[in-house]
C-alpha cells in the first residue's frame, strides 16, 4: 500500500516537473520568437501600425534650372512634371529648361520642354502679386520617357484634415531639402490653399506636399506669406491642380 502511494506521488512530482518545464520552456521561447515574429508581420504588411518613411519619394523629385532660377518640379508619370508657374513663368511654352534628380540613384540629368503654363491674369506690383494668383500656380514639363524612376501618385485633397503630417522635398536655393510638418488648415487667408507649418524656402516653390499617411501628393508648394506670417506656407490643392489640367486638356 505505501508504496503504490509512494509511486503516486512520484507519478505526481513527475507530472508538476513537467508542467514547470513546458511552461519556462513557453516563457523563453516567447520572449524570443514573439518580438521577431512582430517585427515579420509588420515589416510584410500583415499587421499595419505607424507608416514608414519611404525614401523613394525623394527620387522623383528634381531641381529645375530655368535661365532665370532655380524651383522644383516632381514626376508624375514617365514623361510629365508638375511645377509651380512661377517657377517658369520667365520663359514661354516650347522653351527648354534642366532638370537634376540629384536624389535618384543615378543623379539624373535631363531636358525638360514647358508644355503648359497656367495663365494668370496677374502683374506683379512691387515684386508681389496678390492670394488670387497662387490658385492656378501651376506648370507642365515633359521630358523623354523616364523609366528608372517611380512617379509620384497624385492624391485626393479633399480627404485631407487639419494636423495631417506632410511632407516637403525640394530645393530651396539650389540645396537639396526633405522637411515635415502638418496641414494647420484648409484655408489661408480666405483663399482655397492649404496652410503648412512644414519648413520652406525660395526654390522649394513647385515642390510636392506630400501625405505622409499614403505618400501621395496632395498639394503643391506655391509660397509663403512674408515675414509677418513666419513658418506659415502654402500649397495649391491638388484636385484643383487635377480641374486646371482637365480644362487645359492636359494628359497625366
Amino acid at each position: 500500500m505505501i508504496l503504490g502511494i509512494t509511486k503516486s506521488l512520484q507519478e505526481i512530482n513527475r507530472v508538476s516537473v513537467l508542467k514547470k518545464i513546458k511552461v519556462v520552456t513557453f516563457s523563453f521561447f516567447g520572449t524570443i520568437l514573439l518580438p521577431f515574429l512582430i517585427y515579420l508581420l509588420f515589416n510584410f504588411g500583415l499587421i499595419s501600425g505607424k507608416p514608414v518613411f519611404n525614401s523613394d519619394i525623394q527620387e522623383p523629385v528634381a531641381k529645375v534650372v530655368t535661365s532665370t532660377g532655380v524651383g522644383t518640379a516632381f514626376l508624375i508619370s514617365p514623361t510629365i512634371l508638375l511645377t509651380a508657374r512661377h517657377v517658369v513663368e520667365n520663359n514661354k511654352v516650347g522653351d527648354e529648361v534642366e532638370l537634376f534628380f540629384e536624389q535618384s540613384k543615378s543623379k539624373l540629368n535631363v531636358k525638360a520642354i514647358i508644355e503648359y503654363i497656367s495663365p494668370s491674369g496677374f502683374q506683379p506690383i512691387n515684386g508681389q502679386v496678390p492670394m488670387d494668383y497662387f490658385l492656378t500656380d501651376v506648370a507642365v514639363l515633359e521630358v523623354s520617357e523616364i523609366t528608372e524612376i517611380e512617379p509620384l501618385q497624385l492624391g485626393e485633397s479633399d480627404a485631407v484634415n487639419n494636423l495631417d503630417e506632410v511632407i516637403l522635398i525640394g530645393y530651396p536655393n539650389g540645396d537639396y531639402s526633405i522637411s515635415k510638418g502638418n496641414i494647420n488648415s484648409d484655408k489661408f487667408q480666405g483663399f482655397n490653399l492649404f496652410k503648412l507649418d512644414a519648413t520652406s524656402n525660395p526654390g522649394n516653390s513647385g515642390g510636392p506636399c506630400i501625405l505622409k499617411n499614403d505618400n501621395t501628393v496632395i498639394g503643391i508648394l506655391v509660397g509663403g506669406s512674408g515675414p509677418q506670417y513666419q513658418g506659415e506656407n502654402v500649397a495649391l490643392k491638388i484636385n484643383d491642380v487635377k480641374r486646371i489640367l482637365d480644362n487645359a486638356k492636359i494628359s497625366y
